[in-house]
């Protein structure tokens, strides 16, 4: 399944396709190829993941949340040591796990909120409402 998902992906960004058309569509095959991954896919995609794009990462962590459990949520916080683009991201979409236990592992991880606070420094108006939002959440 990641390889699919990776042909999926390296086609969207090949193309150029527009990015309303990824946005409004097109995550959502991304996002069902995602939800049927296996452990082995999920450790395919953390071996994988140093050689992919910004982009790549980027779309990835756009398509993952609660519903694809404790591997989308590991996989989300192994994308914070990434550039910024793709750390914010991650952020966004860990705004969707916000079951106890995932509130309990964000909020004692010191080094997300600091991660967190040093994206806020020279975040635009909307990522800084989304990093805002991330961090009132997860008080």
């Amino acid at each position: 399944m990641f390889k699919k998902l990776d042909i999926y992906l390296l086609d969207f960004i090949n193309e150029n396709s527009s990015e309303d058309f990824w946005y409004d569509y097109a995550y959502l095959q991304a996002q069902e190829l995602l939800n049927n991954f296996t452990q082995s896919d999920w450790a395919e995609l953390h071996q994988n993941i140093v050689t992919k794009s910004d982009l790549w990462k980027i779309r990835v962590a756009y398509c993952i949340d609660e519903d694809m459990g404790m591997n989308g949520f590991a996989f989300l916080l192994s994308l914070m040591n990434d550039s910024d683009d793709v750390a914010e991201c991650a952020i966004d979409s860990l705004r969707s796990f916000d079951s106890e236990e995932y509130k309990n592992i964000i909020h004692s991880d010191r080094m997300l909120k600091i991660k967190t606070q040093k994206l806020l420094e020279n975040a635009s108006l909307p990522v800084k409402r989304v990093l805002e939002a991330f961090l009132q959440q997860n008080k």
